[in-house]
C-alpha cells in the first residue's frame, strides 16, 4: 500500500466549490451544578495450483477452463481519481474491471472529509487541496458503495456507486489505510477507549464555560441613526472560522462571524440595510419570510436586482409588514454561499400583531441549525464549543429555531417538552406540545420551554449521526442546565 500525503497549491474552480445565544443579559456559573497483507500470497498460490491443475486466468483476473501453459501475468492497477467536494464524490472512471485498484485521492473542498468501502479501506482525513493514493489488492465483480466516513457526511450525499465487472473476492487491506488518529484496522474504536472518549467530551463542556473557540456568532448589531433611519451595516468577507477547539475552516460571513449579526427591526419601521462586498465574487441578501411591499428590495439576482460585484457597496430599503422570527442570507450562487456561512437571524418584534399568551416568556435564545462545509452547528459551533442553555425551575424560555442547513433536523430536547407557538413567524390559533421537532430547511418554529426539572438535559438533532459518535458528542448538541 501506498499512503503518501502531499499538499497541492489552494486552487481550486467556484463550481467545485462549497467550502468554506443569545439568552438573557444575566451572567450565570450554570457549570457549577454539574460534577492483512497476506492476499498476495494467497493470489499467488492459487495461480500456481491454476496452471498446475491445466486452468489459465482471464485478463480480467477471472479463472477460466482450459490449458495452458503460460503463466498468468500480474494485472496492473486500474487508476480511479477520486474528487471529494461539499457533498458529492466524484469517480473517475466509475465502472472498473476486477483487479488491483490504485485510488488517487483529492480533497477540493474546506471542510475535511475522508473515503473508503467498507471493510475494505478508509482513507486518512483529508484537509482542503491534500491528496492520498491508497492501493487495494484485489476488488472482486459487483456494485461497491463508496462514501464519507465522516459522520453524517453519508446523510448529506457523499456517496458514490463503484461498478466492477469480472469475478473474485475483494481482499481487505492493511490498518495503515485506516486514520490511525482514529481507529484500529476495524474501523472502530475499542469500547474502553470509546468510553474515555465520550466521558472526555462531556465532562469537559459540564465542568466549565464551552470550550473556547475564536469568534461568536448571532450577537445583536446596532444601527447607525442616520436622518433619523435606522442603518445596519453588514460586510461579506472571507474568515477562517473556528467551529470546534482546533478545527478551522474557510468561512463567507456577514462582519466576520457565523451567523452573521442578529438584525432586530419593528414591525413597520423603515429600516436601512448597507452591505458592502469583500468577496472574491458577487453576493446579494435576502430577507427570507419578510412580507414588503417593495419588489426590488427582495435581493434575488436578476429577478430583483443585478448582483452585488466584488468591492461594491448595495444598501436596502426594508419596511417589514410582518412580524416574527425570520433569516436573512445570501440569493446569489446560494448553494455555495449560503452553507459557507452568508447567513443569520432576522427577528421582526411585533407592533401591530397582537402576541398571544401562550408566546409570553421570560427569556429567548435563538438556535441558528447550519449543516454543509463548516459541520454540523448550532450557531456556528459544534460541540463541545456550543453555547448551553441556562434556565430556573418555574422559567418560560422562548427558542426561535432557525434552519440554515441542506437537510432536516429533528431537535430533541430530554426531560422536558416544547410548546410550538409559532411557525415561520406565524402565531398558531392552537399551540401543540413536542419533545422532537422536525425543522426542514428555510423553516423557522418558536416553542416555548417551562422549566421544570434541576439538573443538565441534553439537547440535540435527533439524526443521530449529527450529534454523537464513537468518540463522544459532537456536532448539532448542546445541554439545557436548569437551575433549582
Amino acid at each position: 500500500m501506498s499512503d503518501t500525503l502531499q499538499r497541492e497549491p489552494a486552487v481550486e474552480p467556484i463550481e467545485t466549490r462549497i467550502p468554506g445565544r443569545k439568552g438573557g443579559d444575566r451572567e450565570v456559573d450554570w457549570f457549577s451544578l454539574v460534577a492483512t497483507p497476506l492476499a498476495f500470497l494467497a493470489v499467488g498460490v492459487s495461480v500456481i495450483a491454476l496452471v498446475l491443475s491445466g486452468n489459465k486466468v482471464g485478463t480480467a483476473g477471472t479463472v477460466t477452463s482450459g490449458t495452458s501453459e503460460a503463466a498468468a501475468t500480474p494485472l496492473a492497477p486500474t487508476v480511479v481519481q477520486v474528487t471529494l467536494s461539499d457533498y458529492k464524490i466524484i469517480l473517475s472512471p466509475s465502472t472498473i474491471p476486477a483487479g488491483p485498484v490504485k485510488w488517487v485521492i483529492k480533497n477540493t473542498a474546506a471542510t475535511i472529509h475522508d473515503v473508503g468501502i467498507k471493510g475494505l479501506f478508509v482513507s486518512k482525513k483529508l484537509k482542503k487541496n491534500q491528496v492520498q493514493t491508497v492501493d487495494t489488492a484485489h476488488l472482486g465483480g459487483g456494485t461497491f458503495e463508496v462514501l464519507c466516513d465522516v459522520p453524517g457526511h453519508r446523510d448529506l450525499g457523499m456517496l458514490a456507486p463503484l461498478t466492477v465487472t469480472g469475478k473474485g473476492i475483494a481482499s481487505s487491506v492493511p490498518s495503515a489505510a485506516v486514520d490511525s488518529g482514529d481507529a484500529k484496522a476495524s474501523g472502530k474504536l475499542d469500547w474502553k477507549a470509546m468510553d474515555a472518549a465520550h466521558e472526555k467530551v462531556v465532562k469537559d463542556f459540564l465542568s466549565g464555560p464551552p470550550a473556547a473557540t475564536e469568534g461568536i456568532g448571532n450577537q445583536p448589531l446596532a444601527p447607525k441613526i442616520e436622518n433619523g433611519i435606522p442603518v445596519f451595516e453588514l460586510t461579506a468577507k472571507v474568515v477562517q472560522w473556528e467551529v470546534a477547539p482546533g478545527t478551522s475552516y474557510e468561512a463567507w460571513t456577514y462582519n466576520g462571524t457565523v451567523p452573521g449579526p442578529e438584525l432586530r427591526l419593528k414591525q413597520g419601521q423603515t429600516v436601512k440595510v448597507r452591505l458592502k462586498n469583500d468577496l472574491p465574487e458577487s453576493t446579494s441578501i435576502h430577507w427570507h419570510g419578510l412580507e414588503l411591499a417593495d419588489n426590488k428590495q427582495d435581493g434575488v439576482t436578476f429577478v430583483t436586482q443585478d448582483p452585488i460585484v466584488p468591492g461594491a457597496t448595495y444598501e436596502y430599503t426594508l419596511t417589514p409588514i410582518n412580524c416574527g422570527s425570520h433569516m436573512y442570507h445570501s440569493h446569489h450562487a446560494a448553494d455555495a454561499q449560503v452553507p459557507l456561512g452568508l447567513l443569520g437571524a432576522l427577528i421582526v418584534d411585533c407592533t401591530s400583531t397582537s402576541v398571544p399568551a401562550s408566546a409570553t416568556h421570560d427569556q429567548e435564545y435563538t438556535e441558528v441549525l447550519t449543516d454543509g462545509p463548516l459541520g454540523f452547528g448550532i450557531n456556528g459551533k459544534g460541540f463541545p464549543a456550543t453555547q448551553p442553555i441556562v434556565s430556573k425551575v418555574g422559567e418560560k424560555t422562548l427558542l426561535r429555531f432557525m434552519n440554515e442547513g441542506l437537510i432536516i433536523h429533528p431537535m430533541h430536547l430530554h426531560g422536558h417538552t416544547m410548546t410550538v407557538v409559532a411557525k415561520d413567524g406565524n402565531f398558531l390559533t392552537t399551540p401543540y406540545v413536542v419533545d422532537t421537532l422536525n425543522i426542514a430547511p428555510g423553516e423557522r418554529y418558536d416553542v416555548i420551554v417551562t422549566s421544570l426539572y434541576p439538573g443538565a438535559w441534553a439537547f440535540h438533532c435527533h439524526i443521530l449521526t449529527h450529534a454523537e459518535s464513537e468518540s463522544g458528542l459532537h456536532g448539532m448538541t448542546t445541554v439545557w442546565v436548569v437551575q433549582p
